[in-house]
């Protein structure tokens, strides 16, 4: 990458080498504007992500032009790469760590600064991919975006490709007779994209976040490195090769969309159109525009760290739909990151640069160390955040929850004593399991037969879970393992795998309401079999909530807004949820089996409640917390009180 010659005093020449493409540079500018905005206001640019796969061409290609041209003047030294890579970007990131480490410090609840915490380690040590990608999953998900270092994961994809490429590309330059390098990654590119594209349709977070299913992407902007040098574009084409990568990039930040696969086929298009600009090499098309906007690009990657942790405060603030205060946090992304890349990116780079070897890894050492020590300290609730108390109270609602449950053998056992009773579902079971245990004291125990994610349905295999097909077959059998007097009691979350179609059947139906038949059936059916053994309580769905209730009421508090508790319209709930309700119902009618209304403990006569006083009732928006648990005890009683019918 160019040098370049920038201070306080002469900002505004923004002078630069007799090497720097104005052309890369505004690459860089065009997809740090598309990554800002769509973070801020993904509807008037729903595509805009797809920045972050302009900027893995744009590595790929300098990495393997820095290597390549190294390798060939016979300069290339390894430990030197690194050290470039470091000065030029831990310094601002560890910045950007501390800041937001301190500032958050008396403001967020102890869970919640925690994490934070946590994911400062996994940033500094570039394996925040690996993190996210087993605890968060959907990049696109609500809860991703309240993680303050989600877009870390790109570097540490980046980082992760510097590690790998050297070593590559050494390897074959003494081969480079009778293997030719190019072709070498192009087969490379292809296997990665490959597998990336059969990993996407099975395992979408693992190949969003991890650099193999990545890879491919920085592998292109490689192969534009040696396909420049082996075939040189005529000067008459540039132009319109240009013009055609720039309207590619434009096109798919229009009407690209998070509701399609990524990386998938469509993410060829920002990949090739950052291609053919880089290829072209056609400075005259942009150099009008490089003159006014050279300050976005030479900033962009300064501005990335920035505008992540001011968009995450603007939705813990619920200010991301006001139009002032997101046109201002663009605003203040941009001057942040400007600032940053003045007094924190080249400084430090400047700095580390006339430091001795020893010194330079002696001092990154040191600094990743006492990150990594952090992160460790706030783990273990050595470093705790000191935030408001009763913020910290609603807040550490969302960590109130059965830990009891066995997710491998999904079999748990609540109490001691014989069997009482006999708890069925997915997570909605395990989270209110404990209410059936207490209304089972003195009566014995009670038995979890759990599988989170998968509804008890007597047909059927759930789209993401092979293995749930198999667990239901397996209950009428399982439950031969207890006398036949102990109540079984079903409690599954149905509707919200009725709405997205998430079970398959084997006689497939694209009308909704032949689907809704169909899965009414499974209901009914799984009922009135277990019930020829078993008697069978069914448990109406629990009511949800629209937010995350401990999250949001805290959040409130936080940010000095008004506050009172969340709820839901009665008529909503019996809206969303009346398939599922007929389906029981009609088993109630069928088989003779039992059905529990938990509307009649958390709803009053026009609401579903998700707190009371301020008292969070769920851990999420969804699932019952322990304090939710307590009310609904007088419910599960009826199990051992009613007689059997």
């Amino acid at each position: 990458m160019a040098n370049i010659n920038l201070s306080l005093e002469g900002v505004s020449s923004l002078s630069v080498d007799r090497d720097f493409r104005q052309d890369i540079n505004l690459l860089r500018g065009i997809a740090i504007l598309s990554v800002v905005f769509y973070h801020f206001t993904a509807t008037l640019l729903p595509g805009g992500f797809a920045g972050v796969d302009v900027f893995f061409v744009i590595s790929g290609f300098l990495m393997t032009k820095i290597i390549a041209t190294g390798l060939e003047r016979n300069r290339f030294n390894l430990i030197q790469f690194y050290a470039a890579r470091c000065k030029r970007i831990i310094p601002a990131l560890l910045a950007m760590c501390l800041v937001i480490a301190v500032a958050t410090f008396f403001w967020l609840p102890t869970n919640e600064y925690k994490k934070l915490g946590n994911y400062i380690g996994y940033a500094a040590l570039f394996i925040s991919n690996l993190k996210l990608n087993k605890e968060t999953g959907d990049y696109f998900a609500l809860d991703s975006h309240e993680n303050w270092f989600l877009h870390t994961w790109s570097l540490s994809v980046e980082w992760q490709f510097y590690l790998v490429l050297p070593f590559i590309m050494m390897g074959l330059y003494p081969l480079r007779k009778k293997l030719n390098t190019g072709l070498c990654l192009l087969v490379l590119t292809i296997a990665s994209f490959m597998v990336s594209m059969t990993q996407t349709s099975t395992n979408p977070a693992t190949s969003f976040y991890l650099m193999p299913y990545r890879a491919w992407e920085m592998l292109c902007g490689g192969l534009v490195w040696y396909a420049a040098q082996r075939f040189i574009l005529p000067l008459k084409l540039r132009p319109f090769t240009a013009i055609a990568g720039y309207a590619m990039i434009l096109l798919s930040l229009v009407f690209i969309t998070a509701e399609q696969a990524w990386p998938g086929p469509l993410t060829l298009l920002p990949v090739a159109g950052a291609m053919l600009v880089i290829y072209s090499d056609y400075q005259p098309l942009v150099s009008l525009f490089d003159r006014n906007f050279r300050w976005a690009g030479l900033s962009s990657y300064s501005v990335y760290l920035w505008h992540w942790p001011i968009a995450v405060f603007l939705i813990y603030s619920g200010q991301q739909h006001n139009g002032l205060w997101v046109m201002s946090a663009i605003a203040l992304s941009f001057a942040a990151g400007w600032l940053s890349w003045v007094l924190i990116e080249q400084p430090g780079k400047n700095y580390l640069n006339q430091r001795s070897t020893r010194a330079f890894w002696l001092i990154l050492f040191a600094c990743v160390v006492v990150a990594w020590l952090f992160s460790y300290l706030v783990k273990k609730n050595i470093v705790v955040s000191q935030p408001d108390p009763l913020v910290n109270k609603i807040a550490l609602e969302a960590t109130n929850k059965n830990y009891a449950a066995n997710p491998k053998t999904h079999l748990s056992t609540y109490g001691t004593g014989k069997p009482a009773a006999i708890i069925i579902g997915d997570s909605h079971a395990e989270a209110t399991a404990t209410a059936l245990a207490e209304a089972a004291q003195g009566k014995g125990s009670v038995i979890g037969i759990t599988y989170s994610g998968c509804p008890t349905l007597a047909t059927g295999e759930l789209s993401e879970n092979n293995r749930c097909g198999a667990f239901n077959r397996s209950l009428p059998s399982r439950l031969q393992d207890y006398p036949s007097d102990v109540p079984v009691v079903i409690v599954n979350r149905l509707t919200h795998y009725a709405e997205q179609q998430l079970v398959k059947f084997d006689t497939h139906s694209p009308d909704k309401q032949a689907y809704l038949q169909q899965y009414a059936e499974a209901i009914v059916g799984m009922a009135c079999t277990l019930n020829r053994s078993h008697p069978v309580w069914l448990v109406n769905p629990i009511p949800e909530m629209a937010r995350n209730v401990p999250r949001t009421l805290s959040h409130r508090l936080m940010t000095g807004k008004a506050t009172r508790d969340l709820s839901v319209p009665l008529a909503d709930y019996e809206k969303k949820n009346a398939a599922i309700l007929q389906a029981q119902t009609r088993a109630a009618k069928e088989c003779g089996v039992q059905v529990l209304d938990p509307t009649a403990w958390l709803c009053t006569a026009s609401r579903c409640m998700g707190s009371k006083n301020l008292q969070p009732w769920y851990f999420d928006d969804n699932h019952l917390s322990e304090t939710g648990n307590k009310i609904l005890v007088p419910m599960f009683s009826q199990v051992f009180s009613r007689p059997q019918q």
